[in-house]
């Protein structure tokens, strides 16, 4: 199920034709604590009823932790569910030799983007980030046991391959959400920042790609037992994300410590309202639609054990928007 893509052959000589460095990004520039971060549309918690009560200085400051949060979950992306599967994938997948080179050029850029991420990070947050341990972003024990069986069974569970199409895609979709942003307001987001999210995506439209290849060479041919077990496994990380929680928590027990009066009101009521995220029409539009991922919507259409995830999509079913 490869239609509308480049061939191999041209995403390999794209990638060479558009490789970058990290230093081209201007490091020397200080990173301002006076603007945003990032778009605000893109943060879970602005389409809470809390966040209305938040005065400018609040809003910034949640903007800015939200944005060091998705840089942590970047990371930690690209280091375990990209760098490190597939570096297993090469060891024991038989694959097509421009696959393969493919790859090994998808390894090396998600390595660079990492250190973009924490050279960023420790950029904006040195207090926090001297030691490159992630500050915002946690998953728990159970968590990281079953993380790290899938990593190193990766011929096994094929829930990796779900997890790379649709986070993708998303990167894909925040990127144009700073183009978008930074177009119509040159000055409102950091320029690192905006800098750093638009070398990420000349490298990511090519990733999806290359994660579609991967779903018709390492997925489709596999016996149906194990694209079941993908799709219940798939289904727990989408419903993790449909109802985010963790970092949102973490990010207003921050927020909590810098502006105290906010713990007596504000933020017991953002505590109150996170769960109804999950059935946030709004927030589902900006990022599980076919407006924000059209293509993984397509895609989850058109596999069966991916049925159960419907549900969880507020404005989507297997056969388009109900909104």
């Amino acid at each position: 199920m490869t239609r509308n893509l480049d061939t191999l052959d041209r995403l390999n000589r794209l990638a060479d034709k558009n490789a970058f460095d990290v230093e081209d990004i201007d490091w020397s520039r200080p990173i301002s604590s006076n603007c945003l971060w990032g778009p605000e549309k893109i943060a879970p918690l602005t389409y809470l009823p809390a966040y209305k009560r938040l005065n400018d200085d609040e809003r910034r400051r949640l903007n800015q932790l939200f944005s060091l949060g998705v840089c942590e979950q970047f990371i930690w992306l690209e280091e375990n569910i990209l760098v490190r599967t597939l570096g297993r994938v090469l060891l024991h997948w038989s694959m097509s030799d421009e696959l393969r080179s493919a790859l090994k050029h998808f390894i090396k850029e998600e390595i660079k983007h990492t250190e973009m991420f924490w050279r960023t990070l420790e950029k904006a947050s040195p207090e926090w980030y001297s030691t490159r341990r992630f500050h915002l972003f946690n998953i728990s024990k159970p968590q990281s046991f079953l993380l790290n069986r899938v990593i190193n069974n990766p011929t096994l569970f094929l829930v990796w391959i779900w997890t790379a199409i649709f986070f993708e895609e998303r990167t894909v979709n925040y990127c144009q959400h700073y183009r978008r942003v930074c177009r119509h307001n040159p000055d409102s987001i950091d320029p690192t920042f905006a800098d750093l999210h638009e070398y990420h995506f000349k490298d990511e439209v090519r990733h999806f790609q290359l994660d579609q290849y991967l779903l018709a060479e390492c997925y489709d041919r596999q016996p149906s037992w194990k694209k079941s077990l993908a799709g219940r496994m798939f289904y727990n990380v989408m419903k993790s994300y449909t109802a985010p929680r963790r970092t949102s928590l973490r990010m207003l027990d921050i927020l909590g410590q810098e502006f105290p009066h906010l713990k007596r009101s504000v933020i017991p009521e953002f505590l109150q309202q996170i769960p109804s995220l999950a059935t946030n029409s709004s927030f589902h539009r900006m990022a599980f639609s076919r407006e924000a991922v059209p293509r993984s919507m397509e895609l989850f259409s058109k596999y069966d054990e991916l049925d159960r995830l419907w549900p969880l999509f507020v404005l989507e079913n297997r056969y388009g928007s109900i909104s």
